[in-house]
């Protein structure tokens, strides 16, 4: 008596007489899936982008607006807002590379594997 290996999953059909129509596959061999080797997630280039403009943003501001005087009154002008947000900015920037980067090793394990 032979009996299907564990990699061949199937089932037999059977007709109205119950005679078996043989052993048919229900896991069919999926075509491998080329990847290129250098493919980029729009995603994380998008990360990638926006972590540079909030590190570079939060610099500049705190550069050139550190010691900028101007009126104390009135409404808030945009250097006033950009100072006060970019500290926030610059953390927000740093958390965002540190965990891209832990992303990019993770996927770089899952490929060696």
């Amino acid at each position: 008596m032979q009996q299907p290996s564990a990699s061949d999953v199937g089932f037999r059909e059977v007709d109205q007489d119950g005679s078996t129509q043989g052993l048919r596959s229900t896991a069919e061999p999926m075509p491998l899936r080329q990847y290129s080797r250098w493919s980029v997630n729009p995603f994380i280039a998008m990360l990638w982008l926006l972590a540079t403009a909030l590190l570079t943003g939060g610099i500049w501001a705190l550069a050139t607006m550190m010691f900028t005087t101007g009126p104390m009154g009135g409404p808030p002008t945009l250097s006033f807002v950009m100072m006060t947000f970019a500290p926030q900015g610059l953390l927000v920037g740093t958390v965002l590379v540190l965990c891209l980067l832990f992303w990019h090793a993770w996927q770089w394990q899952r490929r060696r594997m």
